[in-house]
């Protein structure tokens, strides 16, 4: 623009000058130069002109592989936003698997735990009848030893007294709890005496020799009739008590002296209580003056 209105004011001058008839030398060199330098101006012009077109195509080109960029990278990330959301649809997926997953491994463990307390009540109900059934085991072992025990004593005695069985002064009778040996007075003792006849020390002698190895308590009870005691007799014995005791005793003497342990052996008297027969007559009479060894087995 500048140009042109430096041109026109030339033109102008000139047409002045003509129609003045004179224009000066000066003057003409200064339009000379103004034009020379308008034309400098224009080419500078130009070269800026040609700078910024070629640096506009330059940025054009650039914005063109920006948005090709931009589009590009659109793309990516919309098919990555894709992939993220199929992966985080799967991951609430997974997610809520694994919270079903972790009730039922609550439940598991609710019901280990329960399991586990059943259990323990079981081991302890186990161990329990366990004991018991020790307990009983070793009863019954001890329970078969004393009958086994008590059996072969038994059979011992019955060998050993055959006569006395066979001629019924001495009964033998196998109980629950050991062995009775039931002897007569007639072969233990004179009548009203407390001293052991041949016969009663030879039959005390033979039991005593299967009793002296054998771990029994040997309960020796006196007993008599109702016939109160009489005469010089009542002197020593005033009562049937102590006629009883004092044949009881005389017993347990001859065990001991015989081998039997002493610590085994207790005297009792029941004089005439206890009476295995009627007191009404003289059978009766002579069955209720009697011994009897109570044999029970040691634990």
């Amino acid at each position: 623009m500048r140009n042109r209105n430096v041109v026109r004011w030339l033109i102008l001058a000139l047409a002045g000058s003509v129609n003045v008839a004179c224009v000066s030398q000066s003057s003409y060199d200064e339009a000379v130069a103004a034009h020379e330098a308008t034309k400098e101006e224009k080419m500078e012009l130009s070269k800026k002109r040609g700078a910024l077109e070629a640096n506009n195509l330059f940025l054009q080109n650039r914005l063109n592989d920006l948005e090709k960029e931009f589009e590009r990278l659109g793309l990516e990330l919309n098919q990555k936003t894709n992939t993220l959301s199929v992966k985080n649809q799967e991951l609430a997926k997974k997610s809520e698997m694994l919270g079903a997953k972790n009730a039922e491994l609550d439940n598991a463990r609710k019901e280990l735990e329960s399991a586990s307390a059943n259990l323990a009540a079981i081991n302890k109900e186990l161990a329990e009848k366990q004991a018991v059934l020790n307990k009983t085991q070793d009863e019954l072992r001890k329970a078969s030893e004393y009958i086994k025990k008590t059996h072969n004593l038994y059979d011992s005695l019955v060998g050993e007294l055959k006569n006395e069985l066979e001629s019924k002064q001495v009964k033998i009778k196998q109980m629950k709890d050991g062995i009775d040996v039931n002897m007569s007075e007639e072969i233990l003792f004179p009548s009203g005496s407390a001293k052991l006849n041949p016969s009663g020390d030879a039959v005390i002698k033979k039991i005593s020799e299967r009793l002296k190895d054998k771990t029994f308590q040997i309960l020796v009870t006196g007993f008599t009739d109702n016939i109160p005691i009489r005469g010089k007799l009542a002197n020593r014995y005033p009562t049937n008590w102590e006629l009883a005791g004092a044949r009881a005793a005389s017993v347990v003497r001859l065990l001991i002296a015989s081998g039997v342990p002493k610590e085994q052996l207790v005297a009792v008297s029941y004089a005439e209580n206890q009476p295995v027969a009627t007191n009404e007559t003289d059978e009766g009479r002579a069955q209720n003056r009697r011994i009897e060894l109570r044999l029970r087995p040691l634990q």
